[in-house]
């Protein structure tokens, strides 16, 4: 379902940029750039980073490990492609002409990355074998619940800022990302120290 939502998202950003392109609809490009820039720069950054989910499994020897880390890599793409696909949305919104307000991608875009961060982050657990030392996958594994905890309240608080007006979003935005790093940093630690 992810990789469909990936693959759907890129050809729906492409088939924008494709249906602008042979439109008369006037894109400032004194402001914003070239046209054909503005309308597949982010398309094809979005063709290249999820070609990676493809010739990531190649390039990782074990395929055991691979298996175990196989959904959080998807979490991790869909998340980027989620982000890429609002921001050439607001791209497209902006140099044609209509008004709309950019900083709502700010608390948007940090917060799905501190969400999907929470949710990937204990799939990647340390496996011991003779490359890890037990020291360091022990320290590894107990504190990343701890931390990814935080992280996903945090995130869905940012995404709720954005219903905030202007000026008090972007400072309740800074405060929840302030206390997000600093809620994580102080519930790793009690769980390192324990």
């Amino acid at each position: 379902m992810k990789i469909m939502s990936i693959v759907l998202l890129t050809v729906l950003a492409f088939a924008v940029s494709i249906y602008l392109a042979v439109s008369e609809i006037v894109i400032e490009e004194t402001q914003y750039g070239a046209r054909e820039v503005v309308l597949f720069s982010i398309p094809l950054t979005m063709l290249l980073v999820n070609s990676n989910l493809f010739i990531i499994p190649k390039l990782i020897q074990k395929k055991g490990s691979y298996d175990r880390l196989k959904k959080g890599f998807e979490s991790i793409f869909l998340s980027i492609s989620i982000i890429l696909f609002l921001l050439h949305g607001g791209l497209l919104f902006v140099s044609t002409g209509t008004e709309i307000n950019l900083l709502l991608f700010v608390p948007l875009s940090v917060g799905l990355v501190l969400i999907t961060t929470a949710n990937t982050l204990p799939r990647f657990q340390i496996d011991l074998d003779e490359d890890t030392s037990p020291q360091t996958s022990k320290l590894w594994n107990t504190v990343i619940r701890p931390f990814s905890l935080p992280l996903f309240i945090g995130g869905i608080l940012m995404l709720f800022s954005i219903l905030l007006p202007e000026p008090l979003m972007m400072i309740v935005f800074f405060t929840i990302l302030f206390l997000t790093i600093l809620a994580s940093v102080v519930r790793s630690y009690r769980a390192y120290q324990s």
